[in-house]
């Protein structure tokens, strides 16, 4: 758990921690240079033994860096990464637990996440497969939908530190993205279950409200080069698909704050569109006053 100037969230999330059904895991709280407190409540949870706390400084944009030392210094065999602004129900981790009973071999496994605004709870993805997902399969879900959010994936610690954890020091925002993308590339097969486990709380999203985080190009696209000659061609449509729809998806929220979207479309990948992702590349072409209002009518 990454933790920096969270004091107005951290006590929730906690506590929600330490609600898990399932109780044998240990918490590693990694405070990214924090200045508004979060370090002294932290230092009251690790006294009172129920997590462990380290430093780091300066902080790291979107948390990779943390969430790297954060691994490195766990002990368990799986990790669970968890934001200290959201939220986890009481049964995530067994969820985890019985399907890792269940599937041996897999390496990665995803609850379904929901979003909210203020008390609202949003409406979740629906259509991914549910149980074991071989790799086009996993691909081709990931080419339609973000299933995989932070806070709701548990993979083998020995996987994660072998694929290089999550890209530090590269991106500000995406490095996400581009691990689990990643990951599916490289795994024969992950796992799917439905069940809700976690809320991702938009409004403490500071990382994804940040719009100078969008000035560069999405880092999926840092991919194409290492994977796709590795990929059997099915696979590789629905990678290069997955990719085309996470640039188009910046180059949107580019648009909409008058930003040019020339080298993003200039990005996409060849043999890795279809209609509905054409229908986003065209509606960025459309003169600013008008965009909008043609981005209504193909959500």
């Amino acid at each position: 758990m990454p933790v920096y100037n969270k004091v107005a969230t951290l006590a929730n999330s906690l506590e929600c921690l330490y609600r898990q059904t399932f109780r044998d895991f240990e918490i590693i709280a990694v405070d990214d240079g924090s200045t508004d407190g979060s370090l002294d409540i932290l230092r009251e949870h690790e006294q009172a033994g129920l997590l462990k706390v380290y430093q780091r400084s300066p902080p790291g944009p979107g948390g990779y860096a943390a969430r790297n030392f954060g691994a490195e210094k766990s002990t368990a065999p799986w990790l669970v990464f968890f934001d200290a602004d959201d939220i986890l129900l009481f049964d995530h981790l067994s969820c985890f637990t019985d399907d890792i009973a269940h599937f041996p071999g897999i390496e990665l496994f995803v609850n379904a996440y929901q979003k909210m605004e203020g008390q609202r709870r949003l409406p979740r993805i629906h259509g991914v497969p549910v149980g074991r997902l071989h790799r086009q399969k996993a691909l081709c879900a990931f080419a339609r939908f973000d299933f995989i959010h932070m806070n709701g994936a548990c993979i083998r610690r020995e996987r994660f530190l072998s694929l290089g954890g999550f890209p530090a020091g590269h991106y500000r925002r995406g490095g996400d993205v581009y691990f689990w993308l990643k990951a599916l590339c490289e795994m024969e097969a992950i796992h799917y279950n439905a069940t809700v486990t976690s809320l991702w709380l938009l409004e403490h999203s500071d990382i994804t409200r940040d719009k100078r985080n969008l000035i560069d190009l999405h880092p999926s696209l840092d991919l194409l080069k290492e994977y796709e000659t590795k990929l059997a061609p099915d696979e590789r449509r629905q990678f290069r698909l997955a990719i085309n729809r996470k640039v188009l998806s910046w180059a949107v929220e580019k648009k909409q704050l008058g930003q040019s979207v020339r080298q993003d479309l200039k990005a996409l990948s060849p043999g890795g569109m279809n209609m509905r992702l054409w229908l986003h590349a065209v509606s960025l072409l459309v003169p600013q006053p008008y965009f909008n209002r043609l981005r209504s009518r193909i959500k």
